[in-house]
């Protein structure tokens, strides 16, 4: 203590002066008489002093009737003790600080008695002696108020979090009671959160599987995350409402630990009753298409192709040329259903991308003959240009996402008509170069494409191939919108793709000397290159097309062989166009 106690009371000094907390002694007078090591620490500034000062100068909000003596009024019994409060706190110096003050009386301050005879007749319950203390145990909370205020802060979060969280969120204790349940939690269970408080979850909302047969408490994830501390996530599990609705859900189950100790655990659940909706709906769709449109077009279509194609020739021109209108009209939505539903199973994961090492123009050809197919024959013209790059990808479902991507910009719907007025020039342009690692594709036509039927399933096919599919604005007078789809190159297989380059080159009679078939492919590719940017400036007799390996499911011969003839007639070979597929004069012609 501040004061020389004497040889006996040496030992109690020091073992308040030893005390956490401050301690303070206050005479009648409200005045401080003394105080321990940290009570000095805690209030005394450098150059002040701390006893000798008023009480109510140092806690200002302190109840000045529990101070002995004539600030007590008449009447007032004094406490024993009184309860820890918080208050403020001045320093000498008058800074603030909070503190918790416990405060009790000690009747009497004087010496002991000399003797057991003084001590008998001594009576100072009733009347004042003037010798009366007021001893205060002061505890600073500095430290403790920031900690409650940020405790305070972060419990304030969390609780936004959770009236935020669409997922429902429940907190159970070692017995699986209720103590903490969120907004949507109680509202996908149809309960008000004060009736789930403190009640068993189980016999509320886990109480039996999905066929309604009883589910005891040790079989649920609950219960064994409460019994081993393990998570789980489950898929296909029901939980029931207040009404007896049954309510399809994934659930997730964590323990809650205070240190090794377990204390509880947490279900959160997300309601699946939407998707299990669109799910359903999903299956249904791909019901009707497969089974309810796909077996009777392709009937029709094989029905109207026997007709047209009867060598008897029965019917009169105008019937016969209306039949082959309906045969490819049927061809081209037989080919969309079958496109659309290959996508579906790829998405949906029953199929997966059949990767090879192909080259670059077999692609682009075979995409824009399957855009042939969906748009019907002699509607569009083309200036493509492709090199013989070697990628590895999965050509089918490439040559598919190319093929809708030129349909969308062909600007024709699935009844072979305009969708509107072209804007610049009518051909489509189709341009693939190796960037790096990418391979880029150019696609660009009299319309700006995005139609809610081609556009999704490009997207979802480049998206599986890892990349990426964009819209730029043309520069120009014409102006408009192109397509750039962009995919990795992948890693070729060498072996394979020398082979493939041989066999081809045989094929076409090309020299098999490396040098000689160098030169030419260079050479070719620059011829190309010109071929393409003249197309793109609009001259009638450069349009470029690598000649199909197959003809165009659905368009006749007489048809193909027309366009052939003319295609030679034009340019002696300048100009290749896939059978079906008519030159810039007749871009508008009929099935």
């Amino acid at each position: 203590m501040s004061s020389r106690p004497s040889r006996g009371a040496a030992r109690l000094a020091a073992i308040l002066d030893a005390l956490p907390d401050a301690l303070l002694l206050v005479n009648c007078n409200g005045t401080v008489v003394n105080a321990n090591s940290i009570a000095l620490e805690v209030f005394e500034s450098p150059g002040t002093a701390l006893v000798g000062r008023g009480l109510l100068d140092l806690l200002p909000d302190f109840d000045s009737k529990l101070i002995p003596g004539s600030m007590r009024r008449p009447g007032d019994a004094p406490q024993a003790r009184t309860k820890p409060t918080r208050m403020v706190a001045r320093r000498t110096d008058g800074t603030q600080f909070m503190v918790e003050v416990t405060s009790a009386n000690l009747e009497d301050g004087r010496t002991p008695y000399e003797s057991s005879f003084e001590a008998a007749f001594a009576d100072h319950g009733n009347s004042y002696t003037g010798d009366e203390l007021l001893m205060l145990v002061v505890r600073d909370l500095t430290g403790t108020v920031d900690t409650e205020a940020e405790l305070a802060r972060q419990q304030r979060q969390t609780e936004m979090i959770l009236r935020a969280a669409a997922e429902g969120v429940v907190g159970v204790d070692t017995e699986g009671r209720v103590v903490l349940v969120n907004p949507a939690a109680a509202q996908i269970l149809g309960y008000r959160a004060g009736e789930l408080g403190g009640q068993k979850l189980h016999p509320l909302v886990h109480h039996s599987r999905p066929d309604g047969s009883q589910l005891p408490w040790e079989e649920t994830p609950l219960a064994d995350s409460l019994r081993s501390g393990r998570k789980h996530r489950v898929r296909g599990q029901v939980l029931w409402t207040k009404d007896g609705r049954a309510v399809p859900v994934d659930m997730t189950t964590a323990p809650v630990r205070d240190g090794d100790q377990l204390v509880g655990a947490v279900l959160a659940f997300t309601d699946r009753t939407a998707y299990d909706a669109l799910a359903a709906r999903h299956e249904q769709l791909l019901a009707v298409l497969e089974s309810g449109l796909r077996g009777p077009l392709e009937q029709l279509r094989g029905e109207l192709g026997g007709l047209a194609a009867d060598p008897a020739g029965q019917l009169w021109p105008e019937a016969n040329q209306t039949l082959h209108y309906l045969a490819a009209g049927y061809a081209r939505m037989t080919a969309l259903v079958d496109n659309v539903l290959g996508y579906q199973r790829l998405d949906a994961g029953a199929e997966r991308l059949a990767r090879e090492t192909v080259s670059l123009d077999e692609v682009v050809s075979a995409g824009v003959e399957g855009a042939i197919e969906l748009i019907g024959p002699g509607r569009a013209q083309f200036a493509v240009h492709a090199p013989p790059v070697d990628v590895e990808v999965d050509p089918v479902r490439l040559a598919q996402a190319l093929a809708h991507l030129v349909a969308d910009v062909a600007g024709v719907d699935a009844t072979g008509n305009a969708q509107g007025p072209a804007s610049g020039d009518s051909t489509i342009v189709v341009a693939a170069a190796q960037r790096g690692d990418v391979v880029r594709i150019e696609v660009r036509g009299p319309y700006g494409g995005g139609s809610p039927v081609h556009e999704p399933l490009v997207r979802g096919i480049v998206r599986r191939h890892g990349g990426v599919l964009q819209t730029h604005q043309v520069p120009g007078a014409g102006g408009g919108s192109a397509y750039v789809l962009e995919v990795p190159v992948g890693s070729p297989d060498p072996e394979r793709a020398a082979a493939r380059r041989k066999r081809g080159a045989q094929e076409q009679g090309a020299p098999e000397a490396r040098g000689e078939q160098g030169a030419e492919e260079t050479q070719g590719s620059l011829d190309t290159q010109e071929a393409q940017a003249q197309a793109a400036r609009g001259g009638g007799e450069t349009t470029v097309m690598p000649v199909p390996s197959q003809p165009v499911r659905g368009t006749p011969a007489a048809h193909a062989a027309g366009a052939a003839h003319a295609a030679e007639a034009a340019g002696g070979g300048a100009i290749a166009l896939p059978p079906g597929s008519q030159g810039r004069t007749d871009a508008a012609a009929p099935d």
